[in-house]
């Protein structure tokens, strides 16, 4: 037996990203081509590691192997709800991983909880600690089935306070830096004062794991582990998952000269080193796995296994207020101590002292309107609090009534409810605006300071009705002192006013939203989240020649809250002029035909002017909204909508006129002579447009139309047209996941040879495919005995050359 051991431990956070007035994500420019940075990072590492490729010499696929199965690691209690709701089979194979892992690990799962939106604990009030303890530990219960043994602290960021309420929260061990380590001695009744050894700068041996003791009595305690940093820091910036024989040999290394009893290295990075920091590093943690699965000499174990069966055997002393990214302690969320992101020259981080102040003080503000107002309200707040964690992580209106019976002083009439659920959200928000993130990287007015201000912004919202001061006055006198390094911006204020404000979402805005989108003919459930917030009561159209315009009233309901508002719109568009919209506030319901008869006038002379004047004198709190005044999201949709008739009628005059084109490019090709740019992109949209509309019909309805896609890309071929739009390869893997569905429910020898015939027609055109979600197929069926059995020797044969095509190197019944 092996007394080698290896952890390899993955930190897998975002910071929340949603709007919070709405619960969603908006679109993120600069995460391109994907929609948002969560997209873009599940599509480079989250959703690979589920599963990882193991490749041959010849780069065929021997393996594929859920990484989350085979090392430790915590996700961000955020993320996970993301994930949930937006890819919910990755959800379920991190889920999938914890639970094998138990069976691997004799009962202990990869998975550890982590304090909730990532504070930095030691900056933190004791009460907020607590909420994050006890938010973490439940949410991680509620989607793993189990209790946390372990707990993740963000950017490890330590004091005795935390670990002593962690402990007594249920929690066995957590991991930090050795740099975190100030002194130990060996754990015994004999040990003095003088045995302690100063293990200060990163000198603790990281092989063992140690405890801390948390009371006078020596009853309570916490155990520690500290990762290897030189081999953690190797993973996460110096490239070593380039190679997974390197990998090993560094790993092997780590070990150092072989000493008797049971030695542990444990590395521990962001599990985005694995395949979005560093590009297939997926594929080189996997190549460790299924090396020392097969090996002897190492043997992979989680924390928790190895703490059971190793117990510690010497005591640690902290180094309080540190943290494994910050050389000045935890610094780098206060002060401009000189740790930054990007190192600007001539840049300095001294916002974030007005910024965290600025947080401090209205956290107060926010404390005590809780404690005033939730006090009539709730038996006890605070425990009130701890306990919202199961509303919003599975928000519903029957999980919010559980907890208002749960928690409410007495019988709650319809307003008290609202209100209760407001100071329930002005708390939360009040936490997530403590994210990390905040104060991480290099300026003010950065995409993740701007998401912690809006969190506060939202607070704001929620509490302002109840309190005696005006808190966004009084949060602006500490971001005017946060002064920003871009002098696009100026000061924290101007970044709150400028990137902030524009994300509030009242239920005027709401209702801006979905009348222009129906103004435009945008189906509800494409404008984002609208439909589910807006509630058409009654709508009116207004058309009249040279005028699309729309009259109508709606209900609007705040998700969190259920508060539910009444606003009445009018949605215009004059000729090629801009969108735009008023909206009002009606105290009693709309008279829509007595308006519509008003606005008479106004719409036979197309007057928008006139048709305002009508709207204003029935409303009050008439305000105007343009394309500009929406969300990204809900622009982009519009304007694609928009752009979609556009984009019909070149379509139908180029097919309309493709039978000249057509001749014409085969009169230059039997010429020899060049095809002019201009031509060859009408003839590249025309192939693609036919392509796409062969992969679209229904495979039990409408029949792919197989002779018109080959003699499209033959072709195509034919004139060496590369075809790789990103609509074109959305259809394509679309139409490859609907085959392989289904080949999956009806396996037949037509369908298994059309997708070999078109991965065989895709590369000859040059065509760029996502195969990943139909290896994952192909890989499952595979190895399903029920599947293998209905298909007959033919189908069999037809199978394993679709699995060749694929890329697998198939040895039938030997694919794990």
């Amino acid at each position: 037996m092996t007394d080698k051991y290896l952890c390899i431990h993955g930190h897998f956070y975002q910071p929340p990203r949603e709007n919070p007035w709405l619960e969603f994500v908006e679109y993120q420019a600069s995460a391109q081509p994907y929609h948002d940075w969560n997209e873009r990072i599940t599509r480079e590492c989250y959703r690979p590691n589920t599963r990882a490729r193991l490749h041959n010499q010849e780069g065929r696929i021997k393996k594929l192997l859920n990484n989350y199965e085979h090392m430790s690691f915590n996700f961000g209690p955020t993320l996970l709800s993301w994930l949930e709701r937006v890819h919910p089979w990755i959800y379920d194979q991190i889920l999938f991983a914890d639970l094998a892992s138990g069976g691997r690990y004799q009962g202990h799962g990869n998975a550890l909880a982590q304090v909730y939106n990532h504070i930095i604990m030691p900056l933190a009030r004791r009460r907020d600690k607590l909420t994050q303890i006890r938010w973490g530990l439940a949410d991680f219960e509620q989607r793993f089935g189990r209790q946390a043994e372990g707990m993740w602290l963000a950017e490890t960021a330590v004091d005795m306070e935390t670990l002593d309420m962690m402990a007594q929260e249920g929690i066995k061990f957590t991991i930090l830096s050795p740099t975190q380590a100030q002194s130990a001695r060996p754990l015994s009744g004999n040990s003095g004062e003088n045995d302690w050894q100063d293990v200060s700068g990163g000198q603790i041996d990281p092989t063992f794991p140690y405890r801390v003791w948390l009371d006078k009595g020596s009853q309570r305690f916490i155990d520690i582990f500290f990762y290897d940093g030189p081999l953690s820091r190797a993973v996460a910036y110096e490239k070593i998952l380039a190679s997974g024989k390197n990998f090993l040999s560094r790993i092997e290394q780590a070990f150092g000269e072989h000493k008797d009893g049971p030695r542990l290295v444990n590395i521990a990075t962001d599990g985005e080193s694995y395949g979005h920091h560093f590009k297939f590093g997926d594929l080189a943690l996997s190549w460790i796995f299924d090396h020392l699965e097969q090996a002897d000499h190492i043997k992979l174990t989680n924390y928790a296994l190895y703490l059971e069966r190793f117990p510690p055997q010497n005591e640690v002393k902290i180094l309080e207020n540190s943290s494994w990214s910050c050389a000045h302690g935890v610094e780098r969320w206060r002060a401009d101590c000189g740790c930054s992101d990007g190192h600007t020259p001539g840049w300095n981080q001294a916002w974030r002292a007005p910024l965290r102040e600025g947080f401090d003080w209205l956290n107060n503000e926010l404390r005590t309107i809780f404690e005033e107002q939730g006090g009539r309200l709730l038996k006890d707040p605070w425990e009130a609090r701890d306990d919202y964690v199961t509303v919003f992580s599975n928000p519903s209106d029957r999980e919010r009534e559980r907890f208002l019976k749960r928690h409410a002083a007495h019988g709650l009439g319809a307003a008290e409810k609202v209100e209760t659920l407001q100071l329930m959200e002005s708390q939360r928000m009040s936490l997530y605006m403590f994210t990390s993130c905040g104060w991480f990287f290099d300026d003010i007015s950065g995409l993740e300071t701007a998401q912690v201000l809006k969190y506060a912004a939202r607070a704001i919202d929620l509490a302002q009705p109840l309190a005696k001061k005006d808190l966004e006055e009084g949060l602006m006198g500490f971001l005017s002192k946060a002064m920003s390094n871009d002098p696009e911006y100026g000061d924290g204020s101007s970044v709150y006013h400028r990137l902030v404000k524009p994300s509030r979402i009242d239920p005027s805005r709401a209702t801006a939203h979905y009348a222009l989108g129906a103004l435009a003919n945008v189906p509800p459930n494409e404008t984002c989240i609208f439909s589910e917030m807006v509630r058409p009561v009654q709508q009116q159209d207004l058309g009249v020649e040279g005028l699309n315009a729309i009259l109508g009233e709606v209900q609007v309901e705040e998700k969190t809250t259920g508060r539910v508002s009444t606003r009445a719109y009018v949605a215009f568009r004059q000729g090629k002029r801009e969108l735009s919209c008023s909206v009002g506030e009606n105290a009693a319901r709309l008279d829509l035909k007595q308006m519509v008869k008003e606005l008479e006038p106004g719409l036979a002379s197309a007057s928008l002017e006139k048709i305002e004047e009508v709207f204003f004198r029935h409303l009050r709190q008439v305000k105007r909204y343009e394309l500009h005044d929406l969300i990204p999201d809900t622009r982009k949709c519009l304007v694609e909508n928009l752009a979609r008739a556009v984009h019909q009628q070149i379509r139908n005059s180029l097919i309309e006129h493709h039978k000249p084109l057509q001749e014409f490019m085969f009169f230059l090709e039997k010429a020899g002579e060049p095809v002019p740019e201009n031509l060859e992109q009408d003839f590249r949209l025309l192939m693609c447009e036919q392509l796409a509309g062969f992969m679209t019909p229904d495979q039990e309805e409408d029949p792919v139309d197989w002779a018109g896609l080959n003699q499209v890309a033959e072709r195509a071929g034919q004139l060496e047209l590369k075809l790789n739009g990103p609509e074109l390869r959305k259809k394509a893997r679309g139409f490859l996941r609907n085959q392989m569905t289904h080949l999956a429910s009806s396996p037949d020898q037509n369908t298994i040879k059309n997708m070999i015939d078109f991965l065989n027609m895709a590369e000859a055109m040059h065509l760029e495919l996502d195969l990943w979600e139909c290896q994952n197929t192909f890989h499952d069926l595979y190895n399903d005995p029920e599947f293998a059995k209905i298909l007959v020797p033919e189908q069999a044969s037809t199978f394993d050359e679709l699995g060749r095509r694929l890329g697998f190197l198939l040895e039938r019944n030997q694919i794990p």
